[in-house]
């Protein structure tokens, strides 16, 4: 009987221990906790003055747009910050989960290093973006390339997508305070 109870107690004891760890493993997993939505944006960035954020329907539009497809995801968030120094563009894509975050990532990295090289062109006859290299910012991997005026950079972290651009401002700056902040 006594070694009945042991084994009993030994199972309970392990099966606790177990969800004990699982929970912990989960919870350290890099599973952002904290909501995001449009109040995740701060009301300044390097001097700048948020002017507007856009969400719901019309960002996903616009995000598409971009991609020059229908994308799936969750939601999408344009913020963009403005002064006389300059402006920065944040553009934040939310996936269902993480898998499918990599994926849209992968994708859209996938388009801008094949339109850089030798003998691909966009429809314009000109890469819209250019300069496309590789930059690890806070333990992130972090794409950056220059266009449409700005220094603009790209990574995926969790279930959601990055893209920040920055004019007037010290760009690899304006990413170290969107990564901190955001």
């Amino acid at each position: 009987m006594t070694d009945k109870r042991f084994k009993i107690s030994g199972i309970i004891l392990f099966l606790a221990a177990f969800f004990v760890i699982a929970i912990l493993l989960y919870n350290s997993s890099g599973k952002n906790t904290k909501p995001f939505n449009e109040g995740s944006f701060p009301k300044n960035l390097q001097g700048l003055t948020l002017q507007q954020v856009i969400t719901g329907p019309q960002a996903l539009g616009m995000i598409s747009k971009l991609h020059g497809t229908d994308i799936t995801i969750k939601q999408g968030y344009i913020a963009s910050y403005a002064g006389p120094q300059g402006q920065i563009m944040i553009w934040v894509s939310e996936s269902d989960n993480v898998p499918d975050a990599i994926e849209l990532f992968d994708v859209m990295d996938k388009k801008i290093a094949a339109v850089n090289e030798p003998g691909q062109d966009s429809n314009s006859g000109q890469p819209p973006f250019t300069n496309r290299r590789e930059l690890k910012e806070n333990g992130i991997n972090v794409i950056a390339v220059e266009g449409m005026g700005m220094e603009n950079y790209y990574y995926q972290i969790d279930d959601k997508v990055y893209w920040i651009a920055a004019g007037g401002v010290t760009p690899i700056d304006a990413l170290r305070e969107v990564m901190n902040k955001i």
